[in-house]
């Protein structure tokens, strides 16, 4: 045809290469770079997208990869590894490999020109381009875009082995599969629909006609597929009846995975043999006696000839091994293994003999078994083929060989974490969730090019794929066609099939998800090009010309356009010609010019199609309709990617990164650059569990700033950040941790789509009972059968309001047209009691998780635009200055008056009954023992490293806290050999007990520091690192503990220093949170109670040396100590604060910890060098 001709001919003589075809291509790949590439910078980085670029960046920064299924296969996180190698680490250079995928995927259109026709595949190509899922995800880091290229080569590649059988396209079927088994889990959907259509394909081929003097055989085969036929399906249909699956709300929302979240252990759960399964079984066992059937009816060497069983072998071998998984899964009900998905858990096989076993016996089966069909069907090709696939996929799985655990979680975990989220169905979403919200609301052109498609394929007449041919004895194989019309049996029905399975598939899974909708848009773009090329194919275009075509097709696109307004204003919520207010006047008139409009065209049409056949008025009118519903499309397409990128109010994302992310980043590299000169900010983000927090995608925008920690519950210990980003769950503990001295700034940090889609289905007004005597599963089935065809019961009430109510009509159209939520919120408040307008708009969107940003208040001042104009710093008040009172000391231990001993960090203080006191000589690992006139009576100790060794008694890694029991036992806290000795009142060593350790038991200690002996001879210790006061008696026997992380009563950051008084109240310094807190025992003395606490200005910094112990007399008074002020600090029971000020003592800077006694206050000192002393106050302070 002469448009042919037009796509075949030179754009110039002298560039005779060049035709209109190659330009319009180029055309459509030059679009492409441009709508992938521009402003690829500026979305922020979604939740998972951020998981896959921080990954890969530890893997850039040679901090290596262990594949996880959770984040899907390794591919991805080695090509954008290597591409932050080459171009550097940015939000741009991590969506490189996705754009340059998305990229091969149009350019493979070029060569689909013979399946697709040259026009169909231009517009295949321009589809790909705009489509709102291929450009979106095409930029977006997610695996789509690799799989997508794989599926589209996938595709072509079967195409062209059933049309030309050549060998490559063997191994280039190999290395597409391999792509996708590296890349994504969904490879195993796009291997099951590809088998499936290649056995249905095959088993077409071999019974097109009977097999020659085998009649009962055929006949045999014919009814052994029938049946397994009917049983798979009667399966799968019990199965999907009975399942039941808890769902969640419309304003819930599933979190983001994880990617520190345990999988699944090694113990399988007990399970029942199900009627489904028993369906399967005998299903396989008539599918195996088919088989027989066929080999003897129809001949092997016959079965070989059939190209498609080449593909079947071929690809079934090497999925085989993979499906491992899945054979543990159905037989885990005899063995009780469940299938390891992490390195962990595959490490863990070696503590498990029985797991061990299972899964090597499974894994040498399904690899000899894959290995042995290979071999058996072509030797030569299949070896060649699966070094294609294994090889890459070794390669990648085990991080080039340094992560050996890696095979395994490929081979195994890959589809058995998948099987197990099978159950969970991340995201809860409805069944109709791409049919009736994604499709139509984005991918509505090639939905209805799929059904035009098929509309043009079942109407064109199919011409027999052979010639019949004589047949003798032996069936021969059946001669595939090369022919157009060969090409056009098979292109249709691959395509059709992959379109429609595919959203059949996507829609039973578990899981479903936006980003899914992809992999069903892709072949429906396809399909849609054949369709519309087969149009543009079948148009006189010169006769058309010559009958105003242009002009016709213009006011096409002008009725359609004034048809459609017309009608929407007449469904709307004010209809035309209702009233004579200003509001029915403009619905009048809204309505009146499109109307207008629509007859006139329709008249300029009527006139201008006189003499155009039927056919002709067809086809120009379903190319102007696709036109327009291409530059729907576009708009959709271009709104989403740059203008509404990082909003809710799109529907093709989930668990979504706000805008306030990179503003909030933005700030944090501005205060930065202008405060420090670098990325030393001191940033503080929330990692809470269980949902991780603010971190993803913080960490991954975090990754430069060497200044950063995260917490998990707020403490005191922030007030030292400069920058604070804080998670919704942790606003009503925030404001206490930080106090005052910041600025508050609020954010959203990611948001969920709007989801009131949710429950759009006819539901029986009472719930659907099932018997509960039923015990098998047909029972079940049949029991929800009765009641779901008793449609006298059905409330359908959801989708009537939709239908009938104008008002919601009006709405959800202008969220389809314009994103807009406004009249649609207007609509169904009158239906919700309890609606929330904000919750429709940007500020108020839900779902949503909220974060907030903090930023301290002398940070702020040094910046401008903060709002703080800079301002002379107020002097500092001492709030303890009006109570501080001057003491004298009356006695000083240092090296001058021990002669040749020279004490190194003195810290902890302790008094003995007989008036004695014991110092614990901290970085000398000793503990000194003194009189009451401060003569040395004793010293024992020397250093040993226990954590790495073991250590006898005796020998200490920094002692820092010290007690005596009533007995004279004195109790020393060997802090970095994380545990308590005891010794006599001479220094002989009698027990111990403790161990490194993050309270796993309870003596398993980090770093404990203060020690205290109540009357009753019970040890309190404070487990400084994990944030606890444990109890024991005197022999180191557990009694009880109290205290966790936080900032709540009871709660701690850092305990350090503990003392009991007389009546049993402990009191703790609970240092970051700057604090004391009081805990008053229960009659059994097994509970503490938090009853007191006050803050103390003191104890600033998250220094090693900031560690206050306290002390307590018989009168109640508590002494503490202030590191960064040189003091002690003298607290009564009502709270108030007396400061020891030594002015005008040696001691000035020398009160770093100190024991509080019946006669003596004694101070020792770590400041410097030359201050390692110990002071003795035998004066009791005055209170005012």
């Amino acid at each position: 045809m002469e448009n042919k001709r037009w796509l075949d001919r030179p754009v110039h003589s002298s560039l005779p290469a060049i035709t209109n075809e190659v330009m319009i291509f180029a055309l459509v790949i030059i679009l492409a770079i441009v709508t992938r590439f521009f402003d690829l910078e500026t979305r922020v980085m979604s939740h998972d997208e951020s998981l896959h670029t921080y990954f890969s960046y530890l893997l850039y920064k040679g901090q290596g990869y262990q594949h996880t299924p959770m984040m899907h296969g390794p591919f991805q996180f080695h090509i954008i590894a290597l591409t932050y190698y080459l171009f550097g680490v940015s939000d741009f250079t991590a969506r490189i490999p996705s754009v340059l995928f998305s990229l091969a995927t149009v350019w493979m259109v070029w060569y689909w020109r013979r399946y697709l026709g040259k026009v169909g595949a231009l517009i295949a190509g321009f589809l790909l381009v705009v489509s709102p899922y291929m450009l979106y995800y095409g930029r977006y880091v997610r695996n789509e875009s690799f799989a997508g290229l794989s599926g589209i080569v996938m595709l072509y590649v079967m195409l062209r082995y059933l049309e030309a059988g050549e060998k490559k396209y063997l191994y280039m079927l190999s290395a597409a599969l391999v792509l996708h088994f590296t890349s994504k889990e969904t490879a195993f959907i796009y291997a099951a629909q590809a088998l499936l259509y290649l056995l249905i394909y095959f088993i077409a081929r071999v019974t097109r006609k009977p097999w020659i003097g085998r009649e009962s055989l055929y006949r045999g085969f014919i009814i052994a597929v029938a049946i397994a036929v009917l049983l798979a399906g009667s399966g799968l249909a019990i199965s999907l009846a009975t399942s039941k699956t808890e769902t969640i709300t419309a304003t819930e929302t599933a979190s983001p995975a994880n990617p520190d979240q345990g999988l699944s252990p090694l113990a399988a759960p007990e399970s029942r043999l199900s009627v489904p399964a028993i369906l399967f079984g005998v299903a396989l066992i008539v599918v195996l006696a088919a088989a027989i059937l066929l080999v003897t009816g129809y001949s092997w060497q016959a079965i070989r000839a059939e190209r498609s069983f080449d593909l079947l072998i071929l690809m079934g071998t090497l999925v085989l091994p993979n499906l491992t998984a899945f054979a543990i899964k159905v037989t885990e009900r005899w063995h009780h293994v469940a299938i390891p998905t992490t390195e962990v858990e595959v490490n863990a096989l070696a503590n498990n003999p029985t797991a061990f076993v299972v899964i090597a016996v499974a894994l040498v089966i399904m690899f000899g078994a894959s290995i042995l069909i290979g071999l058996l069907w072509n030797r030569d090709v299949w070896w060649k083929a699966a070094m294609i696939f294994w090889g890459p996929f070794t390669v990648l799985y085990t991080t080039i060989f340094t992560n050996s655990a890696g095979f395994l979680t490929g081979t195994l975990g890959s589809l058995g974490y998948w099987l197990v989220q099978q159950g969970v169905e991340r995201g809860s979403q409805p069944w109709y969730f791409y049919i009736l919200v994604q499709i139509p609301v984005y991918e509505f052109l090639p939905a209805l090019g799929l059904i035009f498609a098929l509309f043009l394929g079942l109407r064109r007449k199919i011409r027999k794929v052979a010639e019949p041919a004589e047949i003798t004895e032996e069936a021969a194989p059946i001669e595939p066609l090369t022919s157009e019309e060969g090409n056009f049996v098979n292109t249709f029905s691959l395509l059709v099939w992959w379109s429609v399975i595919s959203i059949a598939a996507f829609s039973y899974a578990g899981e479903k998800m936006p980003w899914l909708t992809y992999h069903m848009a892709l072949p429906m773009i396809l399909i849609t090009g054949w369709a519309l090329g087969h149009v543009v194919d079948a148009i006189d275009w010169d006769e058309l010309r010559r009958r105003h075509l242009w002009i016709v097709l213009a006011l096409t696109a002008v009725f359609a356009t004034s048809l459609t307004m017309s009608l929407l204003a007449i469904l709307g919520p004010t209809p035309p010609f209702r009233g004579k207010d200003l509001a029915s006047l403009q619905a009048t008139g809204n309505f009146l010019l499109p109307a207008i409009a629509a007859i006139a065209s329709a008249a300029g049409l009527l006139y201008l199609l006189n003499g155009w056949s039927l056919k002709q008025i067809f086809r120009t009118s379903t190319l102007t309709f696709f036109a327009l519903l291409a530059v729907l499309t576009m708009r959709a397409s271009f709104r989403a990617s740059y203008i509404t990128y990082d909003q809710a109010t799109e529907y093709l994302v989930y668990a979504h990164g706000a805008s306030g992310v990179k503003q909030v980043m933005a700030q944090a590299r501005e205060i930065s650059l202008r405060t420090k000169g670098d990325m030393s900010l001191a940033i503080a983000y929330d990692a809470s569990a269980p949902d991780t927090g603010i971190s993803w995608p913080f960490v991954w925008y975090l990754r430069d700033y060497t200044n950063q920690r995260s917490f998990d519950v707020p403490t005191r210990s922030l007030r030292d950040a400069d920058f604070v980003v804080v998670d919704q769950k942790n606003f009503d503990k925030i404001e206490a941790a930080l106090g005052p001295d910041y600025y508050r700034f609020d954010y959203i940090r990611m948001w969920w789509p709007n989801q009131d889609y949710f429950g759009l289905t006819c539901k029986p007004s009472a719930p659907l009972e099932v018997d509960p005597l039923a015990a098998s599963g047909w029972q079940k089935f049949s029991s929800r059968a009765r009641a779901f065809f008793d449609f006298n019961s059905w409330n359908c009430e959801r989708i009537a309001n939709a239908i009938a109510d104008p008002n919601i009509r009006a709405g959800i159209w202008n969220i389809w047209f314009d994103r807009d939520y406004t009249r649609y919120a207007q609509a169904v408040a009158p239906y919700n009691a309890y609606f929330n307008p904000e919750s429709y708009t940007l500020k108020g969107w839900t779902p949503a998780d909220q974060m907030r940003l903090y930023i301290r208040k002398d940070i702020a001042a040094q910046i401008w635009n903060y709002g703080v104009a800079p301002a002379q710093t107020a002097q500092e008040v001492d709030p303890y200055e009006a109570n501080t009172i001057s003491l004298s000391a009356d006695l000083i231990i240092d090296s001058a008056s021990l002669g040749t001993v020279s004490l190194n960090a003195p810290r902890g203080i302790a008094f003995a009954p007989d008036g004695t006191f014991y110092v614990a000589d901290s970085r000398n690992h000793r503990v000194l023992h003194f009189s009451v006139d401060g003569t040395l009576l004793e010293q024992w100790g020397s250093f040993g490293d226990g954590v790495n060794a073991p250590n006898p008694m005796g020998t200490f890694n920094e002692p820092w806290g010290i007690a005596v029991a009533p007995d004279g036992t004195v109790y020393v806290s060997d802090t970095w050999n994380h545990r308590v000795q005891r010794f006599t009142s001479s220094g002989k060593a009698i027990g111990m007990w403790g161990q490194y350790g993050q309270g796993e038991v309870p003596e398993a200690f980090w770093g404990p520091r203060g020690v205290a002996v109540d009357t009753q001879g019970r040890v309190y210790v404070a487990d400084t690192g994990n944030k606890r006061i444990v109890v024991f008696d005197a022999r180191g026997g557990y009694i009880t503990q109290f205290g966790s992380a936080g900032l709540d009563p009871g709660q701690f950051d850092e305990p350090v220093g503990v003392a009991v008084a007389a009546d049993g109240t402990v009191y703790v310094t609970d240092t970051w949170n700057q604090r004391i807190q009081a805990f008053t025992p229960t009659v059994d003395g097994l509970n503490f109670v938090p009853t007191l606490q006050w803050d103390v200005n003191a104890w600033f910094g998250q220094s090693l040396e900031n560690k206050p112990l306290i002390a307590i007399n018989a009168a109640g008074e508590i002494a503490i100590n202030n590191v960064k002020q040189s003091r002690t600090l003298m607290a009564d029971e009502l709270k108030k604060i007396y400061t020891v000020n030594k002015d005008q003592l040696i001691l000035l800077r020398a009160d770093k910890n100190v024991a509080y006694g019946q006669v003596a206050l004694v101070m020792s000192d770590i400041q410097a060098a030359g201050f390692n002393k110990v002071g003795m106050v035998t004066k009791s302070p005055e209170k005012e």
